[in-house]
């Protein structure tokens, strides 16, 4: 395997890995120094507008940078971020103004350099001549790898060592990130620096959003990625838990969850193998298949191993989907504007989380823990229909022509 794509996937793989780790390790100690279980949440809550304007204007940065350089950036300022915890904690003591201050950091500095590693897969597939949709695949199993390995990596070492050693781990992964990339070849993601500062931030947002409304294709995946996240998000984050509290089982959460991420890596594989050899049309129609039938099974709210298997299922749907996506818009988005649309996808996504889990949290308690995974099965299945009937989603297996003669920008 050529080099440059070793680097690219290692890099992807250890910045979401340290990512993964600090998921676990940050509320352990934001409640060992401040003693607040709510204060979590609060910070979460706090940096969440600063994540979603730095996916925004992250984008226009990647695209005046050029993504190899902000991917190195981003990670680096996150691996800071994390490695400043232990440090403040040793000459100040942390509290929730420091928790809250870090995580800010933090939060300016993940997304973008997610959104960049988006925005160079297809630098790296056509400068290696490796196929886009298997190194897509690849990627997407990586980041399953990833999901599944991190919180297990977290858990025991904080059985092993000190919350200060695990947080330097964390903050050593990105710095990891940043070196893989940095040892890739300079001209991949480089860009025409005088087409891409053209207009300022806000006439560059702007060209990121009209070209995601100008293309149907375009518009209909991101409709569909914001749909997706209004039904897990709710699903992961606050059904699932509140189901297995009230069977007097939480443990049983971290194995459907696994289930799902094992369905996920499954799918990203096939994806890798099938879809240099058949259509794209039937990838997507049988991820949205999978999907709705795990959907289905979780709305009746099963015994733990029947929830465990529609999550299987569910994860297998998402792995074949995951890839897809990244590939359809690198194929159908300007290169000059790669960042810039990716940043506005991104971006809609992230704030599409806490709404979703917001609106199935006054469903909750409202009208029950049934009547919502029923509501978040119904959502999807009419998502999947729009999927199936929308006139972009026509478009897979077209021939992927200039945007801007599609969009007329």
């Amino acid at each position: 395997m050529n080099r440059n794509v070793v680097f690219f996937l290692g890099a992807g793989f250890v910045s979401l890995l340290g990512n993964a780790v600090i998921g676990v390790a940050l509320p352990w100690l934001v409640f060992q120094r401040t003693g607040d279980a709510a204060a979590t949440g609060t910070v979460a809550a706090v940096t969440a507008v600063p994540a979603l304007l730095a996916a925004f204007f992250g984008g226009i940065l990647i695209d005046r940078l050029g993504r190899r350089r902000m991917s190195i950036v981003a990670d680096i300022g996150s691996a800071v971020s994390v490695a400043a915890l232990p440090i403040v904690d040793a000459a100040f003591g942390l509290d929730l103004g420091w928790f809250i201050l870090l995580g800010i950091l933090g939060a300016l500095f993940d997304v973008p350099g997610l959104t960049a590693r988006d925005a160079l897969l297809p630098d790296v597939a056509a400068a290696t001549g490796m196929n886009l949709d298997r190194l897509s695949g690849i990627r997407e199993a990586l980041f399953s790898v990833s999901f599944l390995a991190g919180p297990a990596m977290a858990g025991l070492a904080l059985t092993m060592f000190d919350i200060e050693a695990v947080i330097w781990s964390a903050a050593i992964m990105p710095a990891l990130a940043a070196l893989f990339t940095r040892f890739m070849s300079a001209r991949i993601g480089a860009v025409d620096v005088e087409a891409a500062v053209a207009g300022g931030g806000p006439a560059q947002l702007m060209t990121g959003i009209r070209i995601l409304a100008r293309s149907s294709l375009l518009m209909a995946l991101t409709v569909l990625s914001i749909g997706s996240v209004l039904v897990v998000g709710p699903l992961q984050a606050l059904v699932l838990p509140i189901y297995f509290a009230e069977m007097g089982a939480p443990d049983f959460l971290g194995y459907t969850l696994s289930a799902m991420a094992v369905g996920m890596l499954g799918g990203s594989l096939v994806y890798a193998v099938l879809a240099p050899r058949i259509s794209r049309r039937r990838i997507f129609l049988l991820s949205l298949a999978a999907c709705s039938l795990g959907l289905v099974i979780l709305a009746l709210l099963p015994p733990f191993l029947l929830v465990a298997v529609a999550l299987f299922v569910v994860g297998t749907g998402s792995g074949l989907m995951a890839p897809l996506i990244p590939v359809l818009f690198a194929e159908r988005v300007p290169e000059a504007a790669r960042g810039q649309v990716m940043g506005v996808q991104n971006a809609t996504s992230l704030g599409a989380m806490p709404l979703g889990v917001m609106a199935a949290g006054v469903l909750i308690e409202s009208a029950g823990l049934q009547a919502a995974t029923i509501a978040l099965a119904v959502m999807w299945l009419a998502l999947a229909g729009y999927a199936i009937l929308a006139k972009g989603m026509r478009e897979f297996d077209a021939p992927a022509t200039a945007l801007t003669q599609e969009t007329g920008a």
